[in-house]
This record gives structure tokens, sequence and C-alpha cells, in this order.
């Protein structure tokens, strides 16, 4: 992929008149967006996270990838997931988001992706988009719905570009299905309003129950109608072939697709997770990056681990400064979107699910720098999000309390 062909594409389309059919925003209405990036094999912390708290002062080299960034960035560190139990190998790593893990439970609970996207994904084509880097194995899911179970995680670049803005081939047979789900579901509506009044009390339960799994399913009918008659965005460019074992252009392309997607307002809440559990190979590095994370504290294999994960910080950095240069509405792509970065581990090498960094940036930040937390639930935080969000709640997951995220 060419990502300044991709850009400069995504700029053209971005500069047309505004267009309902393009999903663009007007002006005066900025919404807000949610940016997840959450990588599964952590970060080497020693080389990311302040010795100390309070203000930037001198950066690890690693942080000081992000450095365009640090007037809008608050990082806490040291935090912890008490309801996700230790598993075989990688497994807890599935309740990152949501706070939650039970070897025993086959669902797992709403992370805080899918909660965020509940608020604001209801007037784009998706609600949300999971990208993935890497294969994804049954230990990568990280984004859960309300119901607890696992929403798709998308690994193809091809499939994620089509999805966004190509026309279906198969529009008639979609619009056919469409027709269809909403006469099934009429029926089955009218059905069981038939039957209540026979129901004893504890049926009336177990049928509101399912009725309310009807509606859900009828409000994804009625979106996926709605926008079927729209035009997706237009963008001037081909997706062309890219190197799946290269971060630069696996992860870079992920990246540069999940700021289209939200630039065009095809959805306001993308979730980018970098598992990256094959081998990899750079220019000047080529290896197993899981190998390298489980480093032993082996100096020339911790030298090569670094190497790769400069590189993904710095892709990362390069997203939030294109952010801030793309306009949507009356103000910045990065100026309407709070942008989370974290890990599914405190550290791969010692599989240790606590000690978790979190890094969040965000234009409206006053007081940027560095937290250290002891012994302190991450759904602190992610209750703190979703406040910042709307949300009128007051506990999410194992919280107890809300971080106050941009004082």
């Amino acid at each position: 992929m060419k990502r300044r062909t991709l850009l400069k594409g995504a700029g053209v389309a971005l500069l047309l008149p505004c267009m309902e059919s393009l999903g663009q925003v007007a002006d005066g209405d900025s919404p807000r967006r949610l940016l997840t990036i959450v990588n599964h094999l952590s970060f080497y912390q020693p080389e990311l996270i302040p010795q100390t708290d309070g203000a930037f002062k001198k950066a690890p080299p690693l942080l000081d990838e992000l450095s365009d960034h640090f007037d809008h960035l608050k990082i806490f560190s040291g935090m912890d997931n008490p309801a996700v139990q230790n598993g075989f190998g990688h497994t807890p790593c599935v309740g990152i988001l949501s706070g939650y893990f039970n070897k025993l439970h086959r669902k797992n609970r709403l992370s805080i992706d899918q909660a965020v996207a509940d608020l604001i994904g209801g007037d784009t084509r998706f609600k949300s988009l999971v990208f993935q880097a890497g294969e994804n194995l049954n230990f990568s899911q990280i984004a859960w719905d309300k119901h607890g179970l696992p929403v798709k995680q998308i690994d193809s670049p091809r499939k994620i570009f089509n999805l966004l803005f190509q026309v279906d081939e198969n529009e008639k047979t979609q619009q056919q299905v469409l027709a269809e789900d909403r006469s099934i579901l009429d029926a089955v509506l009218a059905q069981a309003k038939s039957m209540e009044k026979r129901l004893n009390a504890t049926d009336r339960v177990k049928m509101n129950e399912y009725l309310t799994s009807v509606r859900e399913v009828e409000q994804t009918v009625k979106r996926r109608a709605y926008w079927a008659d729209r035009s997706k965005p237009q963008v001037d460019y081909e997706l062309e072939d890219f190197d799946r074992k290269s971060v630069d252009d696996y992860v870079g392309t992920l990246l540069d697709l999940a700021v289209l997607a939200l630039q065009t307002d095809s959805t306001r809440a993308v979730t980018v997770q970098i598992p990256f559990w094959e081998g990899f190979k750079e220019p000047d590095l080529s290896g197993n990056y899981h190998d390298l994370s489980h480093h032993g504290q082996k100096p020339e294999k911790i030298q090569k681990l670094l190497m790769l994960e400069h590189a993904i910080l710095k892709r990362i950095n390069n997203s939030l400064s294109t952010m801030k240069q793309r306009t949507v509405g009356n103000s910045s792509l990065f100026d309407q979107t709070t942008t989370l970065l974290t890990a599914s581990m405190g550290s791969a090498n010692s599989h240790n699910f606590d000690d978790l960094p979190a890094l969040v940036f965000d234009a409206r930040m006053k007081t940027a720098g560095h937290w250290q937390k002891t012994d302190v639930p991450m759904s602190n935080l992610y209750l703190g999000l979703l406040q910042q969000f709307g949300a009128e709640q007051d506990s999410f997951g194992e919280s107890t309390g809300a971080f106050e995220v941009l004082s």
C-alpha cells in the first residue's frame, strides 16, 4: 500500500462539499470518537514508563517516540485487572478491555470499546470496527458485546477496505435478505405479543428477555437496510499488496484504515489490536515477536525487541499526527477523538497480567504527565472514559471509582 497516496486520496474525498451520502458531519457538529489500540505482547516498560510522577521531564526512549503529542498525553501505570484469572499461556489477554476473564466461562463481559460504541455508534454505518494485525487466535479476542459475546475482529486490510469503500457486488441479494429478515421479525413480534396475555409472571419475564433480544436484532436489520441505500465514501486510491510480516506495512496499513474509517465518519469507534504472533521481517531485523517478548532478560533479545516496539510506536505517533492534520466538520479529527493505547500484559516475558500501562491522548487534556497507580483496577480508567462519552453510570466491571481522565 502507498500511504501517501492513501492519505492524499482521502484528502480529495473529504474536500468535496459535505454530502450525506459520504457520511460527512455538518459544520458545527463535532461528535466524539474513540480509537483504541492494544499491543498484545505489551511493551518493554523500563523504556516506556517514566520513573517519576507528574510532567514529562526526561522521557524514556520508547515514550519519546510519542513526543509530538506530550501536551495531550496522560499515562497511567501499575494498574491491574482483579477479575482476570491467571490461565494457560496468553488466554487471560482476552480480558484486557473488559477487565474480566474466567476460564470456566465461555462468555466474557462488555469491553470498554464496545461500551463506548453503544453510546456513540447509532448514527454511522458501523457501530464499531475492530481490526487485528495478525492471526486471530482464540486468546487474541479482546472486543466483547454487552452479552459477553465476541465482536468480529478483521485481520485483512483488503476486507476492511472493501467493507469501508467498495460497492457490494451482491447488493440485490442483500436487499432481498434484509426484506426477508424484516418480515420474519415482524411475524415473531406479532406472535409473541399475542401470547403475552396467557403467560404467568415467570414466563412474562422470559418473554420480555426474548423480546428485548428480538428488538436488538430488529435495530441491526434497520441499520443495515438504512445504509444499504446510501453510497459509501469515495477515496481515490487502490489498496496494493503489502507484506504481512512487516510491522510498518501491516500495522501501518491498519492504522491508516482506522484513521480513514473515523475521518469518513463510517464509524466513531475503532479498535486496533497488534498481536503479531507470526514471524516478522524488516530490512534490518527478522525473527519472531513472541520469542523476543519472552526475552529472559537477555540483552541481545531486548535490543531486537526494542527495535520492533520503536517501529510500532513510531507508526502510532504518525497516525496521531495525521489525525491532527485532517479536518472533519469544524475541527481536526484529533480534536474529536480520544485515543487509548494499552497492552494485554504488564510483561510478556513474565506473563504478568497486572502492572498494566495505559496511555490516553486527548486534545482536551488539562494536565499531561505520568501517574503511577498501585492495586487500582483498569476499570477505574474505563469508567472515567465512559463518563467522558456521556455515560450516566457509577461502575464498570471491577471499578472502585472513576478516574478524572482529562483533569
